[in-house]
């Protein structure tokens, strides 16, 4: 983010884990680096990345190596499909990084810092620091339980060994889950907090926009690319749990089909998406059709004690300087009513409703072919 203006976005948990790992391990880099042009290749690679693609290249190589010569199974080569967990992590990566920056780069380019009291910190955070942490404790705790209740720890235990425990009890709930329950405060930031800050600090409505969006198309492209992702992170989540079951005679599972718990889950995961993008675009719909029906009637107050009386069409504007200052209440009147009053477009509005269909329409399919198989 460029110095000297606001600050907008925070850091990201994986981006302040990669930094305490280089403070401690990137001393002996920059002579690596200048020895071998593959390592300094790396160096360029976001911090992130690397973080993460060590974690998932150890889970892969390491751990699965293990497995293979203490039980004599390979989950990677029994069940190729498990790569789409690191895939939904490294998605999970991208996504964090873009909604935070696109966030910052939205909160520049709307101006929001004149458009809101001077003083006011509303919008310098996408997420409050405490709900994150919470969401962490919470999510470990019930996924622990839940391998309890199940009863899969003995399961893994025998077909995984110990690297598989490990992998189970401690790469992904520490490894991967910061990142996905990041994302996921993330989203809920976006789609439930950020639109209901519009309005509740009575943030100033942009009636020149070119777009007549009211100033807030960059917040509406936000709302939507971030519902975006998180499709294709459901849909990865989809393929993870089903792909055994669809195509048993090419993958291999020791484990039963996922519980009803876990595919309500994964259906209330398609319905909390459908939900949040019609929320946030509701939401900012309310607050733009309160701001510019309010500036309406106020310019129809002005409108009124301009003309004087405007059901005298004949004796009306009959004056030069009347008829100047009638033309300008008309522009302005004008400029209000073609502002329209939502962030989004109708195309916009039909690749939101295609996108929210998608998961649904892959997870009943996937569903209806386990039943069939």
């Amino acid at each position: 983010m460029p110095d000297g203006g606001p600050q907008y976005g925070e850091r990201l948990w994986v981006e302040q884990a990669a930094d305490r790992v280089a403070a401690r391990v990137g001393p002996a880099l920059p002579d690596l680096g200048a020895s071998t042009p593959a390592v300094g290749r790396l160096q360029s690679v976001p911090r992130p990345y690397l973080l993460v693609g060590a974690i998932i290249l150890f889970d892969i190589f390491v751990l699965h190596s293990v497995q293979q010569v203490t039980v004599g199974r390979n989950t990677v080569l029994d069940n190729p499909s498990w790569l789409a967990l690191p895939a939904t992590v490294l998605l999970a990566v991208f996504t964090n990084r873009y909604a935070r920056d696109r966030y910052a780069d939205a909160c520049r380019e709307i101006r929001i810092g004149s458009r809101i009291e001077s003083g006011s910190t509303a919008f310098q955070r996408l997420v409050p620091a405490r709900p994150k942490r919470a969401l962490f404790v919470v999510a470990v705790v019930g996924y622990y339980l839940y391998l309890i209740y199940t009863g899969r720890i003995p399961t893994i235990a025998e077909y995984e060994g110990v690297a598989g425990l490990f992998g189970w009890l401690v790469i992904i709930p520490f490894g991967y889950a910061p990142v996905l329950l990041e994302t996921a405060a993330m989203y809920a930031s976006l789609h439930i907090s950020l639109p209901r800050r519009f309005d509740r600090e009575d943030v100033k409505f942009y009636y020149f926009d070119p777009h007549n969006l009211g100033g807030l198309r960059p917040i509406g492209e936000l709302l939507k690319h971030s519902f975006y992702l998180f499709v294709a992170g459901v849909v990865l989540l989809t393929v993870l749990l089903y792909a055994p079951f669809v195509f048993p005679e090419f993958l291999y599972t020791p484990y039963r089909q996922p519980e009803t718990v876990v595919t309500a889950l994964l259906t209330g995961l398609w319905a909390v998406g459908v939900l949040s993008i019609g929320f946030s675009l509701l939401t900012l719909h309310r607050y733009m059709r309160k701001r510019r029906r309010r500036k309406l009637k106020s310019l129809e107050k002005r409108f009124y004690e301009t003309v004087g009386d405007p059901s005298d069409v004949q004796n009306a504007l009959n004056d030069s300087d009347e008829l100047e200052r009638f033309q300008r209440e008309r522009h302005r009147i004008g400029q209000v009513r073609d502002t329209k009053e939502f962030p989004a477009s109708t195309a916009m509005w039909l690749q939101i409703i295609v996108g929210g269909i998608i998961p649904l329409v892959i997870q009943w399919g996937v569903r209806w072919l386990t039943r069939v198989i």
